[in-house]
């Protein structure tokens, strides 16, 4: 491994699985008293008996750790430590459950007097929660927050975060699985796929002996096994006691693990110091890493810039490996045409000598040209320049992918921490171009060039209605309640005039980016209708909600539109945009580069990850082109 490894900067899973078995050899222990931390979290104070008194350090996004000695105290207590001493003042602690491979520690506490039990989650992940539940019902949280599939807010339903298989129960079967199905190098199927991390990632590639940055999918049949063999025994060294290892040069803690770590091995000047339990090799180092880090954004920030660095290595590596394919079968198809008759020649002896395989070599002038036995010279020379045509766009696509991620590298660093502040005279600055009025809402372009226009939510949906819906245009809706209202823009005078082709593609979209994409459809239906039969005036006192609106007249209903789209980019006024769109809609306009159909929700993270890496994009950029509900991809 060249370097270092990846520094950790928030507890791992069996970090979380140390702790937890931790805690478990203080059950029945009561909670004191609950107080702020000096920087950063809360530390509850525990009575066990015959063990005397403890403290749990509970520190959101971070670490958590048990102690027998009580540290510093912050003198007031916040809001949020008062109402925690309110709930937890006196509860035993009853039960702390496995986490399964996540980074998810929870705490089972009761009352005697209280039938319903209280739980205490504490969320590693991310920027982090603590959240507090009475039976089945949150009572306290930290950062109220809200997805799709969870709330969290008092008096909310409390529910686990999505989870994934636990890497640690998988069989080699199944790991094998995983990475056949992956197109990424090992170190990131391992991180994302198979939700290790980085840290713990490399901790596994290094016990295997393996290439990180070779493809998973290489040899998966050899690693699946090996893989397995790794991740058991890896499992095994956190023991039911976990010992604590600190990993430090010159006294300066690098890492805390619950196991002899052999990512740390052959590192200069690095030593291993063993602690008799991991709380305390762990608040060791995370109170280091604490006061070295100002603020969690400023540690978000750093690791966004690692992740866009190498995002543009890769990029830019991907675009060498494209110009060179497109030159290549320039050249070939170039070589045929050159030497046409020795093509022809090569081919007949072929013939007449029954040569074996599809497939002729053939040297034409300074190249080997692969000649298809059953086709003509020419056919195949037609072919390679198709593949050529067809390699340039997704080239033209990488380039920009390229670009996008270069300008915002940029733009991070400049805003870096010790970026040094004003952009230096006769440096360029970013320009930030002014977005176009369609951007504010979902868009795409049809294959004819026409602007289509959706809502985003019940707001976009009337503002879309009420400013752009004009004589000349068309309201698309999908055959299903709640579906974005569409709008078609009419063409420019002496463009092309809209058609069948482009309404479809139209009702497509709009079926794409309603309710029947989450739930799992492979078809829907939508309509399309003139703007005067669109109206906010309904039967004679029936309320029209927000968002909605009402139809008059005859629906141009279209049937059984495919939920499949396309990811890529599209020239538009001379400029390269992002979209998602019908495939047709790429076709002579831009560069497909990926296709997407309704999967399973929980595991859209990891179909997120692993796309925005293949194109270049952040993936908050990435969330915001996407249909809400589970994606599967695959390239186009």
């Amino acid at each position: 491994m060249a370097g270092d490894p990846t520094p950790k900067d928030r507890f791992t899973s069996l970090d979380t699985l140390a702790l937890a078995r931790e805690l478990r050899a203080v059950r029945n222990a009561r909670i004191d008293k609950v107080f702020d931390r000096p920087r950063r979290g809360w530390a509850l104070s525990l009575r066990a008996a015959k063990e005397g008194r403890h403290e749990l350090l509970l520190v959101p996004g971070q670490f958590a750790a048990l102690l027998r000695e009580v540290g510093p105290h912050a003198e007031e207590l916040s809001p949020f430590a008062k109402e925690l001493r309110r709930l937890l003042e006196g509860a035993v602690l009853d039960e702390v459950p496995d986490p399964a491979g996540e980074r998810l520690l929870e705490l089972v506490l009761r009352r005697t007097a209280d039938p319903a039990p209280l739980r205490v989650a504490l969320e590693m992940f991310g920027s982090g929660n603590l959240v507090v539940a009475r039976g089945d019902t949150i009572v306290a949280a930290a950062h109220s927050r809200k997805w799709s599939h969870r709330t969290v807010a008092v008096g909310a339903v409390y529910a686990r975060p999505p989870s994934r298989a636990d890497p640690f129960t998988l069989g080699p079967a199944e790991i094998e699985s995983e990475l056949t199905r992956s197109r990424t190098d090992l170190a990131s199927t391992l991180a994302a796929r198979l939700a290790l991390g980085g840290p713990l990632a490399e901790e596994v590639i290094a016990r295997g002996g393996w290439d990180g940055a070779q493809p998973a999918a290489a040899r998966a049949d050899r690693v699946g096994p090996e893989l397995h063999r790794v991740l058991q025994a890896l499992f095994l060294d956190v023991g039911e006691h976990p010992q604590g290892y600190v990993y430090q040069r010159e006294g300066v803690p690098l890492d805390a693990t619950p196991y002899p770590s052999h990512r740390w091995r052959g590192v200069p000047g690095v030593e291993e110091v063993r602690r008799p339990a991991f709380s305390l090799a762990s608040v060791e180092y995370f109170s280091t890493l604490a006061s070295a880090t100002a603020t969690p954004e400023e540690a978000a920030r750093s690791e966004r810039l690692k992740e866009l660095e190498h995002q543009v290595e890769r990029q830019r590596a991907a675009v060498l490996e494209l110009e060179r394919r497109v030159e290549e079968l320039k050249a070939d198809a170039a070589a045929i045409f050159d030497h046409y008759s020795d093509a022809e020649r090569a081919l007949s002896e072929a013939g007449r000598r029954e040569a074996s395989g599809p497939t002729v070599d053939v040297r034409l002038g300074d190249r080997t040209v692969s000649l298809l036995a059953e086709e003509s010279p020419r056919t195949t020379a037609q072919r390679l320049f198709e593949e050529s045509k067809r390699a340039q766009g997704k080239l033209q696509g990488a380039r920009s992918a390229v670009a996008e991620a270069e300008k915002e590298l940029a733009v991070q660093k400049r805003s870096a921490p010790g970026a040094g502040g004003p952009i230096a005279p006769g440096a360029e600055a970013p320009t930030r171009r002014r977005p176009r009025w369609f951007e504010r809402y979902r868009w795409f372009m049809s294959s004819e060039g026409a602007v289509v226009v959706g809502g985003r939510d019940a707001t976009t949906n009337d503002l879309l209605v009420r400013r752009h819906l004009k004589d000349g245009d068309y309201y698309v809706h999908a055959d299903i309640h709640g579906a974005a209202s569409v709008v078609v823009k009419h063409p420019a005078p002496g463009d092309p005039p809209v058609t069948a082709v482009t309404l479809r593609e139209a009702a497509q979209w709009a079926a794409a980016f309603s309710k029947a994409w989450r739930a799992g459809l492979a078809s829907a239906s939508a309509f399309w209708v003139n703007p005067d039969q669109v109206s906010k005036s309904g039967a004679s006192g029936e309320f029209v909600a927000k968002g909605a609106w009402v139809i008059h007249g005859t629906k141009n209903v279209e049937k059984d539109l495919p939920l499949e789209l396309g990811i890529g980019t599209v020239r538009y006024s001379g400029e390269e945009l992002w979209m998602v769109a019908p495939q047709s809609a790429f076709e002579g306009r831009g560069a497909l580069r990926a296709v997407l159909t309704p999967g399973p929700e929980s595991g859209r993270a990891e179909v997120e990850i692993e796309l925005a890496r293949e194109l270049g994009l952040p993936r908050p950029r990435l969330q915001s082109l996407l249909p809400a509900g589970g994606v599967t991809a695959r390239r186009a």
